[in-house]
């Protein structure tokens, strides 16, 4: 391409970038320069990362590679304050980052700066949406609430999958993983010029698993087209098409007796496995990204068309209901970034979605069930089956000065409008049996204003000092408004507001020639909590009624001890508690980590220059099993090995040994009902690679 834009997307005056630290190997056998991190600002210039004042960290691709990871979990879990969590050791996935471990919308996933899912239809499992496996150049995190330029679920931390661009020249690359229990993964990658003007990279992944517990066997696919198409000197066209295809077993977290007798059991009962439960979800998006520079301005209009399916048995329940839903998005992000002076720019955007929902619940086959809340289910009931239609239009605005060479203030604001209209195709409205309610067709319609500010001081060229504040809210989803049961009431879904968020962060940053440390301490209060409370009849509705506040350290540092030895240590310790919430108000909540660690120990051997390895420790503290505070879980420690060897310029293989010294031990463990439910983590796991590009 004539030239290459820095811009990465709409957020790149917003939303900088820089490059994970690692030590890998080039293709001459040398270490590749690890330190500096870069950023890029609105007049697509490289700035240190000591110019932010936000808390944002990335995964580079040369770690990625190291990790050859089969989940974005095995390198995001670098990262500090950091956790994701897989579910039953498949694709799913929930977070612990700045929160408890849990499956509710207070993150925001993206890819290429575009939502992967819509707000009103939140699925804590969309980094599975993510085209992951198939060219992926870096993974990023902004910690706490997020720009301007984001809304519903930029609560407690932005994730952005960032896709490899067009090559300035002809490369191919295939690469081959295999390991224990049929685990299979091809990916193959291929770019080039088209002329002088215009360019693509394909990139596609085929993943085979059956899983070190029963019932977890999963298939997955997944293609990615990328397009770039240079207009003028100053203004260029980028267009993506994602796709992917899973299909996966469903499994289920252990008993006591179970954990006990067979930790590789599949949880579920052998009625339950006898219908052989699955989760089917298909997944497309088309974007095109115009951008255009001038002197003093930025331009970039993204129209995008999203859809996906999410079909599943819902083994928790004893009837194992069929869930099928799909939804539909047509979107647009525009922004447009203007240099005012020499020591002042704004940003204006707007961004706009239409996303449309169907939703299906229905009893897949004849079922009594037996004690307590026995009852007789039919196949072909419905127990809902309707559309919700929802528009969300939010403007935003943000101010940046730079008062003296060392301090730069910035301001922000976003509005967001959100309007369910919701159409039930069930004609019968009230209770339809087995405790479902049905509700009339109503339109409900939410709105907030999100204000954001920032201080950054630059102590040195090497190092600063920022102070952030940010709000951030969510929607409630469209399933949790209307999908409710005889025991609930429609009261105070009209009155109902977006559950809020106030995220201060005090943060240090030091770049020097062999180290980077960074330091934030943040305290975030999460306001008008979404929760059920309970009428003068005993019926549970929707209500704004709680606070919850969050509060930690996080510390990470990359030391480049000498020419064969690096070091990263991420560390979080965090307290979660409920400030006013019916009978936990004072109580620390279940699932939350007081401490998350991870180190990274890297080997570059001067004779054997061709060999990168890593020794991994992976550490979660302590964690209450229930909100009431009575049992505590142990947490765990565990040792991973990771090695890259590069044979020549072209082949490379790879090794990865997970869980090195087999320990058995749970990922995570709670009390539901008053039993106790365990996560059992993998056995020591080996997998092989190769990888060969020309």
């Amino acid at each position: 391409m004539t030239k290459k834009f820095l811009s990465l997307s709409i957020s790149a005056t917003l939303f900088p970038l820089f490059s994970a630290t690692c030590v890998l190997a080039n293709d001459s056998g040398e270490p590749e320069a690890n330190i500096e991190r870069l950023t890029v600002t609105a007049n697509r210039q490289e700035n240190l990362d000591t110019e932010l004042a936000m808390s944002v960290h990335s995964v580079s691709e040369q770690e990625m590679a190291l990790d050859n990871g089969q989940h974005p979990a095995d390198s995001l879990n670098s990262l500090a304050g950091v956790y994701i969590d897989q579910l039953a050791g498949g694709q799913g996935h929930k977070a612990a980052i700045r929160m408890p471990n849990n499956t509710s919308g207070y993150y925001l996933y993206l890819q290429d700066n575009i939502p992967l899912q819509s707000p009103a239809f939140f699925n804590h499992n969309a980094l599975w949406w993510s085209s992951f496996n198939a060219g992926v150049q870096r993974m990023e995190v902004l910690k706490g609430a997020g720009t301007a330029l984001y809304g519903s679920g930029a609560v407690a931390a932005t994730i952005n999958v960032l896709s490899k661009p067009v090559a300035d020249k002809k490369e191919s690359e295939f690469n081959l993983v295999a390991g224990q229990h049929d685990y299979r993964k091809l990916q193959f990658s291929h770019s080039n010029m088209l002329d002088q003007q215009s360019g693509f990279r394909v990139s596609a992944s085929l993943f085979d698993n059956q899983g070190w517990r029963d019932h977890t066997a999963g298939t997955r696919g997944e293609l990615s087209l990328r397009h770039e198409y240079q207009l003028a000197s100053d203004e260029q066209l980028t267009s993506l098409l994602v796709m992917s295809d899973l299909e996966q077993e469903m499994a289920a977290d252990l008993s006591e007796s179970q954990w006990q007798s067979d930790r590789n059991g599949s949880g579920l009962s052998d009625e339950v496995l006898a219908v052989d439960p699955l989760r089917k979800t298909q997944y497309l998006r088309l974007s095109t990204q115009w951008e255009k520079f001038t002197a003093n301005a930025l331009y970039s209009v993204i129209p995008y068309l999203r859809y996906r399916t999410n079909d599943y048995t819902a083994t928790w329940n004893t009837n194992t209901p069929k869930i099928e839903s799909s939804v539909t998005s047509l979107g647009l992000l525009a922004m447009s970034n203007f240099t005012l002076t020499d020591k002042a720019e704004t940003t204006i955007g707007l961004d706009i979605e239409l996303s449309e929902g169907e939703q299906l619940s229905y009893q897949p086959l004849d079922v009594t069930t037996t004690g307590w809340g026995a009852d007789t289910f039919v196949k072909g009931e419905k127990f809902y089956d309707d559309t919700t239609r929802y528009t969300g239009i939010s403007p935003y605005l943000q101010y940046k000065y730079q008062a003296t060479d060392e301090l730069q203030l910035t301001l922000g604001g976003r509005y967001d409008y959100a309007n369910y209209d919701f159409d039930n195709h069930i004609t019968v409205f009230g209770d339809i049996g087995h405790g479902k309610l049905s509700m009339a067709d109503r339109q409900d319609s939410f709105n907030h204003f999100s204000p954001k500010a920032s201080v950054n001081y630059l102590l040195s060229p090497d190092s600063s000092l920022f102070v952030r504040y940010a709000n951030g809210f969510r929607l409630p989803s469209a399933g949790s408004l209307y999908h409710i049961t005889t025991k609930d009431s429609e009261e105070g879904i009209s009155s109902l507001k977006p559950e809020v968020s106030d995220t201060y962060e005090l943060g240090y940053k030091l770049n020097s020639d062999s180290i980077t440390f960074d330091a934030a301490v943040y305290y975030m209060d999460v306001d008008d909590g979404i929760v059920h409370s309970y009428n003068q009849d005993g019926q549970r509705y929707l209500v704004n009624a709680t606070r919850v506040i969050h509060k930690g350290l996080e510390l990470a540092t990359n030391w480049q001890l000498n020419e064969q030895l690096n070091a990263t240590v991420a560390y979080t310790r965090s307290k979660h508690k409920f400030d006013d919430y019916q009978d936990y108000s004072g109580n620390e909540m279940m699932s939350a980590p007081e401490t998350i660690t991870n180190i990274r120990l890297r080997y570059h051997p001067s004779w054997l220059p061709q060999l990168t390895s890593m020794v991994e420790i992976q550490s979660v503290g302590q964690y209450w099993m229930d909100d009431a505070n009575t049992t505590k879980a142990d947490g765990y420690r565990v040792v991973n090995f990771k090695g890259h060897y590069q044979v020549n310029k072209q082949l490379s293989i790879n090794a990865r040994v997970i869980n090195l010294t087999d320990k058995e031990y749970e990922s995570s463990a709670r009390i539901s009902y008053g039993k106790m439910q365990f996560s059992p983590a993998a056995a020591r796991t080996v997998y092989l690679g190769v990888h060969y590009q020309w």
